[in-house]
């Protein structure tokens, strides 16, 4: 009897190539693992069978994500107890399952509900050691009123073409954004480091789902917008263009975050959007 578990992801990206597991590379190539092939490997040794995981999308190389969800199917049921911890102890600690369930069969972890990305903007006289590899520090005064005036421009249903990187293998390029808003946070503990000196500068966008490199090209351009190197109205300028060769740079991916991904209220997968 074929049983099927999620499981809820956190990990720290810096050391990966990404979430999926890149394909054709010889094993001699100086190529970083992917959160993908440990993760895989990690549960076809704990369940002695060979498993394929599918994630709720992929992450780049860099990216980190609190939140990530993957799916997998194994030939029999698995005691749920200490499964997580079993998983744990063979996974690296830059990759940890929060939690993991036995889910119906019909649950799919790449047909989410919503998702949430964080980028995180480092401010401050010089990059604090503990966040180099989790935050982008700028080393410009970035003013958050213009760049959350500019990014309200991107709530609603629109087509995203002029933030989409290229490559991308999608058949619209139309998503929905909920929520979005660009404030600033304290620096969080350990340590203390004075507000007016040391701060986050945190954007969020929450939506139905998102492009390739989509949330990056986003930031990249809410940063030419806080450093006053172009306008707030620039934001929908680019979207009406639909050309991404108007769009910022995209952003350096240690500042991304998978934050949240949210899915519809089903028996037994409701644990996921706690």
């Amino acid at each position: 009897m074929t049983a099927k578990y999620a499981m809820l992801l956190s990990y720290e990206g810096t050391d990966f190539c990404g979430w999926q597991i890149q394909r054709g590379t010889g094993i001699h190539e100086n190529i970083k693992p992917s959160v993908e092939g440990i993760v895989t490997g990690a549960v076809q040794r704990l369940c002695g069978e060979s498993v394929t995981l599918v994630s709720s999308g992929r992450t780049d190389a860099g990216v980190h994500a609190s939140g990530q969800v993957a799916h997998f199917s194994l030939s029999s049921p698995r005691a749920e107890a200490h499964f997580a911890d079993g998983l744990n102890d063979l996974l690296p600690p830059a990759i940890r399952v929060r939690k993991i369930q036995q889910v119906p069969d019909f649950f799919r972890a790449q047909r989410s509900k919503e998702k949430q990305y964080s980028y995180y903007f480092q401010q401050g006289t010089t990059p604090l050691p503990h966040l180099r590899t989790q935050t982008f520090w700028n080393r410009y005064p970035l003013a958050v009123e213009p760049m959350n005036e500019a990014i309200q421009a991107l709530v609603g249903e629109h087509d995203f073409l002029g933030f989409c990187g290229a490559g991308a293998q999608v058949a619209t390029t139309v998503r929905t954004i909920h929520e979005a808003s660009v404030s600033r946070e304290a620096i969080p503990p350990p340590g203390h480091y004075p507000p007016d000196a040391f701060h986050l500068v945190h954007l969020t966008l929450r939506g139905t789902g998102f492009l390739k490199q989509m949330v990056r090209n986003i930031a990249g351009t809410l940063r030419q917008i806080g450093e006053g190197r172009r306008p707030p109205g620039d934001v929908e300028k680019i979207l009406k263009s639909l050309d991404r060769k108007n769009a910022g740079p995209t952003a350096s991916p240690e500042g991304l975050w998978l934050d949240k991904v949210w899915y519809e209220v089903d028996e037994g997968t409701s644990w996921l959007n706690e």
